[in-house]
Parts: structure tokens; C-alpha cells; sequence
């Protein structure tokens, strides 16, 4: 797995990275993983993140959405 400051070092010209919300709804969560792909392909971000709830609160949809995002080839 790429550290992500090492992937911010080798970067040789400006990159996006995304910053994505866990969802409430289950609807929300098929708009994110569409939206994830579509961001993907359209931006080709260097990295992307996913917020964790407030004292844990959405810890298992946040491990969720990373091991989904990491087997779309995000990092």
C-alpha cells in the first residue's frame, strides 16, 4: 500500500485528491459508489479519503467504502 505523503512527493505535477461523506440513506450509498466511479474516471485523483462519524459513529461504513474504493483502484 502507497503511503499517501510518499504519493504527494512522487507526484511531478498538480493532483486531485477527494474527500467523500459516509451516507445515510441506502439510496445515498448508491449515489456515492456511482459518484466514486464516475470522479474516478473523470478526475483521476491521486488519493482519496472518507470521513469517519464522530466518536465512531459510522466506523464500519467508513472501512466499507474504503475497501470498496481501494477494489476500484482508488488508493
Amino acid at each position: 500500500m502507497v503511503k499517501i505523503v510518499d504519493a504527494i512527493r512522487n507526484s511531478s505535477e498538480p493532483f486531485t485528491s477527494l474527500e467523500f461523506f459516509p451516507p445515510r440513506t441506502d439510496e445515498g450509498l448508491k449515489n456515492l459508489k456511482d459518484r466514486m466511479l464516475r470522479m474516478q474516471n473523470d478526475l483521476h485523483p491521486l488519493f482519496a479519503d472518507f470521513t469517519w462519524g464522530a466518536g465512531g459513529s459510522t466506523s464500519e461504513l467508513t472501512l466499507e467504502l474504503t475497501l470498496n474504493a481501494k477494489k476500484m483502484g482508488l488508493e
